[in-house]
């Protein structure tokens, strides 16, 4: 029986293969869609909390709720030169389906990048233990404004501490899930990933 049963298999490979094949797909479809959906959760949360306001160009924060918390002036500095090789929102499979922040890299693919703050803040977290998000410096910007820099060959700073655009807070890396020298960098509006670009103009210059 077991025999007969192996030569069928073997008969109708192709066709055993297509079956399983469809049986797998129509499984994962649930997962995708759960995906798709909180992927698309995220972004229509992003985009709610933090907009420009064309009339003034000033960046508008609000809280879940719609209200606004505060008005800042578009930033320009760029936390590490370099070039921008994963956007906001980008899949980033099997990292993160769903980017969220933007990868800046060296671009003569080296490590020991001076990082800095994109805006005044206070250091909120400092890691300098290797684990999947690399070296990191987290910063505090008020307003329940966050910003990270992951992938960090060193941090150069710690908690407490008060930092502001052109201070050094660590040393662009390839720490963790890394492949290669570059920065994750991303910026977080009530505990929830926003797009860096909605801050910041630009683009990061190429070599400092």
């Amino acid at each position: 029986m077991n025999l007969m049963l192996a030569r069928l298999i073997v008969t109708f490979r192709k066709e055993v293969m297509v079956v399983l094949g469809v049986l797998f797909l129509l499984m994962s479809l649930p997962i995708i869609a759960v995906v798709e959906l909180a992927n698309v959760g995220v972004s229509a949360a992003s985009s709610s909390l933090v907009t420009i306001n064309t009339s003034t160009n000033k960046v508008e924060i609000r809280d879940p709720n719609g209200n606004l918390v505060t008005t800042l002036d578009v930033m320009t500095a760029w936390p590490v030169a370099g070039v921008v090789t994963l956007e906001f929102g980008a899949s980033d499979f099997p990292y993160q389906v769903h980017h969220t922040g933007i990868d800046i890299a060296d671009v003569r693919g080296k490590i020991g990048q001076p990082v800095t703050t994109f805006m005044p803040g206070v250091v909120s977290l400092v890691m300098n233990a290797d684990n999947q998000y690399g070296r990191y410096v987290f910063i505090d910007h008020g307003n329940n404004i966050q910003s990270q820099y992951w992938h960090l060959s060193q941090a150069l700073v710690t908690v407490g501490q008060q930092v502001k655009p052109g201070d050094v807070i660590g040393l662009e890396g390839e720490t963790g899930l890394a492949t290669g020298p570059h920065v994750h960098f991303q910026i977080n509006v009530f505990g929830i990933p926003v797009s860096p670009r909605n801050f910041i103009s630009g683009n990061p210059q190429l070599v400092p």
